[in-house]
Formats: structure tokens, sequence, C-alpha cells
């Protein structure tokens, strides 16, 4: 047959048929179009049935099939390879910070035809409108995610910080408790710095309905605020939950543990591909929150301008940057106080 960039319905019936004897990538190969193009005029045919895809008129002839690379398709296939949970919009991001431009379509259609099939959701306008915080460590959420390793019920703390959604620290236990969550606080002030504010729900953990609980004591003695999200008002605790969602889509869901201790390496490991190498949609898609968290924003986008992939420039691997050098913390009483490495230096002056 002819290579051509249109093809009638009756010669993509004639393709599909061809294929039950030849297979999809060999048809596709014969008439010099990418087998995800022949995997969608399949897909649409077994939907439609013989005589409805026959009659199927496109909306429009459009710029004809696209070509796409040998580039582009062993890009998706690896990065999905290394990234199983990834949809096809974070493989897509993937591939940008890596110089490789590709459509999401596109993207979508070699991961369909290699056997994936993702949920389409209609995003809720209120969902996307959602407050940030200005710098690192200015606002933290936390929040525990329960699940089951075989029966035995276990808790999943994630300590985020909000800017950068750059995850300072977790804790997976059987059971909840407050040693469990000032322990997870007190690791992250002293690899990190100290945070200024926490943002929580109202669970027992950090909330006490009658008096003050430790957590709450604890927050008092460090001067970190304590903000809880409203009743009935999941959006406020968005990035927490955004976070939940994901590490059990690309991991809980996706892999069996043998126990607990098995789950906290992969959880460890999950850690670590979310903060330095994960490319996050709610930093525009080509940023992973270390950049943000470890303030290598505008070196990582002259990189990416320059279409040089930054982890292979000057990538996170082998450097010591886990903690912050200083950061400013203000206090209850409108003091400014410095912190150097986590640890407070006893120099104040007031807020004018």
């Amino acid at each position: 047959m002819e290579r051509k960039s249109q093809f009638s319905q009756k010669q993509k019936l004639d393709i599909l048929v061809s294929a039950k004897d030849v297979g999809i990538k060999e048809s596709a190969n014969l008439v010099g179009v990418h087998y995800s193009t022949v995997y969608q005029w399949q897909r649409k045919l077994n939907v439609l049935g013989e005589e409805a895809f026959l009659a199927y008129q496109p909306k429009s002839r459009g710029r004809g099939i696209k070509k796409i690379t040998k580039t582009q398709e062993n890009g998706v296939l690896e990065t999905w390879e290394r990234y199983p949970g990834f949809g096809p919009s974070q493989v897509r991001n993937q591939l940008r910070r890596q110089g490789i431009t590709i459509s999401t379509k596109t993207v979508q259609k070699i991961m369909e035809a290699n056997g994936y099939s993702g949920i389409r959701k209609k995003r809720n306008k209120e969902e996307s409108q959602r407050f940030e915080a200005s710098r690192p460590l200015e606002l933290v959420q936390i929040d525990i995610l329960e699940f089951f390793i075989h029966k035995l019920k276990v808790y999943l703390l994630l300590l985020l910080d909000d800017f950068s959604r750059f995850i300072l620290g977790f804790r997976l236990s059987t059971e909840t408790s407050i040693d469990m969550v000032i322990g997870v606080f007190q690791e992250a002030i002293d690899r990190y710095g100290k945070m200024e504010e926490v943002l929580s729900d109202r669970g027992f953990v950090f909330y006490s309905w009658r008096g003050v609980n430790r957590f709450e004591q604890y927050l008092e003695v460090e001067g970190i605020h304590q903000t809880h999200a409203s009743p009935h008002h999941p959006q406020t605790l968005g990035k927490i939950e955004a976070a939940n969602k994901q590490i059990q889509k690309e991991l809980i869901r996706r892999q069996e543990f043998k126990g607990v201790e098995d789950a906290e390496e992969a959880i460890k490991q999950w850690v670590e591909i979310h903060n330095y190498k994960r490319t996050h949609q709610g930093l525009g898609g080509l940023l992973v929150p270390a950049d943000r968290f470890h303030g290598r924003v505008d070196a990582v986008l002259k990189s990416l301008s320059k279409k040089i992939d930054p982890e292979a420039q000057s990538g996170y691997d082998g450097i010591d940057i886990s903690r912050s050098l200083m950061n400013l913390v203000l206090e209850p009483e409108g003091r400014v106080r410095l912190y150097v490495l986590g640890h407070p230096v006893d120099l104040f002056w007031r807020q004018p």
C-alpha cells in the first residue's frame, strides 16, 4: 500500500485486517506509520464496530499522521519503565526536562499501544485554587495515610514543604503517636532547618479538643505556629493529599511488601525520587521539588533553555545538600531568629 499521511476509513480497515496476519507493528511498518497509530485505529474499530468505523468522519483532516521518532519512542518507554506509576503527562514532563519535545497525546498513544490504560478525570476548578507559601520552610503540611500490608494496618506520616513540595521526612508505623510526629519534626529541623508554620487536620496527634497535647506544646517551645485545616474543606491540605495520592498510585498499590521494614525501604526510595527526580505539575511541569527547595530554579531553567539535562550537568547525585545553611524564622513575639544548620543563633532583632 502507498505510504501516505492520510488514510480513508476503508484503507484503515484494510490495514487492520492485514494486521491480524502479520501483527500491528509489521502492518504499521509496511504502510509507513507508527504502530501506536494503528493501535488507535484498532481501539476505535473495537468500540464502534465495522459499519460505524467505515462511516466515521473525522472532524477535521488535521496535519496528517505525525511522525514519531525512535528517540521519542525509546524515551517514553524507558521513562515509563523507570517510573511505572507515571501517567502520560508526567512522562512527557520528564522527557521535556531531558530536552526531548513530545506531546502528551503522542506519549499516551505510545503508552496505550504498550499496555497502558489510564483513567481520565475532569478536574474541579475549586481544586486548582490553592494558596502557596512564598519560600522554603515558611509553611509545612503534615498528614497521616493509612494502608494495609497484607492484613496489618500501618500509618504513613508525611511532612511536606508547601512552597517546594519537597518531602522533609516520613515515618511508617503500626500505630499513630505524638512521639512519632515529634520525631519526624525534630529530624526535619536538624537536617533542613526550622520551619515557621505547620498546617494539619484536627487528628488527635495534631490537636487536642481539651487543653493542649504534647505535640502542640512542642511546637510552642520551638516557636512554630500551628494552623488547622478548615473542616469539610479538603483543598486546604491539597498538596499533602496530592502527595498521598501519588505514593498510593506509584508505589503502595503497585508493590507487594513483605513487611513493615520492606515497605519502609521502598517508601524511602520513593521519597528520594519524588524530591530529586520526579518533575512536579504544580511547579510548572519541568522542576523537581529539590530545585525549589535548594534554590536551583534559575540554574535548572537556564540548563533547560539550552536543552541540557540539568541532572546530567549538575544534578543532585553525590552532592551533600541535605541541609539548608541558614534560614530566618519569625517567632511569636514578633522577633526574627537566625538558624544555621538547623540550630538557633543567639542574635535577635525586632521586626520593624
